[in-house]
């Protein structure tokens, strides 16, 4: 479980403030630089852009300045093990930047609003958000392509238009309509869907209504040709064939072997 110490949004220090603890804090610190700082890593002194962030262990050397205006948000923490760093993946004691920034600042903002505020179960409610805000600074880490030139809002703007989709299988998805949902044309956004899902999203939509027929013949025992429809096939010649291609037997089959 992680403990909240000392937080802080959107703080400002005096110009050129520096901070100096060769030995570390005593516990983690999570910091996002909201102006360039001057950043002592092991190796040398890093000038960083506006929008860096670090994650500090206990006992590494804190020592950062602003080059000039001082503005960061920032959370001490402990936990009970440090098993969160590897099931997250998160790199620690160096400069990383992220995609989407003010996602990370505003889940930081949650985060001091409830330590401020202890109002009835804010310490299980700050454990939560530390969760969320690792698992944030995870998936834009990790997840987001490196190698293209597009903006985080885009990506956002694709993972929206992606939960439409797969949340309404049923409806008859042409690529035109699909595309319409990011203001792209179809060439634009069939590129862009697999540059960021690593699928097409036709494969994706078929993998989901395939799911859902699974399960309205397993668990809601539907006939085939209901289940085809309200799994967003249209033609149940061509439900069968596409499904028995992906499970290796007909939906009747399916249907008589999981209910048996």
């Amino acid at each position: 479980m992680f403990h909240i110490g000392y937080c802080d949004y959107n703080r400002f220090n005096p110009d050129y403030d520096k901070i100096d603890r060769p030995e570390g804090s005593g516990d983690y610190l999570f910091l996002y630089f909201m102006t360039p700082m001057k950043v002592q890593t092991e190796v040398d002194i890093t000038v960083t852009k506006e929008g860096a962030f670090m994650l500090y262990t206990p006992g590494a050397p804190q020592i950062y300045q602003a080059v000039k205006r001082f503005k960061n948000s920032f959370v001490h923490f402990t936990c009970n093990d440090d098993s969160f760093l590897k099931t997250y993946d998160l790199p620690v004691n160096r400069i990383v930047y992220l995609p989407d920034p003010d996602a990370m600042n505003a889940l930081l903002q949650h985060i001091y609003v409830e330590s401020v505020g202890k109002r009835e179960h804010y310490e299980e409610q700050l454990d939560k958000l530390m969760h969320l805000l690792f698992i944030l600074f995870s998936r834009q880490l990790h997840t987001y392509p490196k190698e293209a030139d597009f903006s985080a809002n885009l990506y956002e703007h694709f993972m929206k238009a992606r939960i439409e989709i797969l949340t309404h299988i049923d409806k008859e998805w042409s690529v035109d309509n699909m595309a319409a949902l990011t203001n792209l044309g179809t060439s634009q956004f069939y590129n862009y869907y697999k540059l960021f899902f690593n699928r097409s999203p036709k494969s994706e939509l078929l993998e989901a209504r395939i799911e859902r027929a699974k399960y309205l013949l397993r668990v809601e025992k539907l006939p085939v040709g209901q289940a085809a429809v309200q799994a967003g096939f249209s033609n149940v010649s061509h439900f069968t064939r596409y499904f028995k291609k992906e499970c290796g037997m007909t939906p009747t089959e399916y249907g008589r072997e999981k209910s048996g």
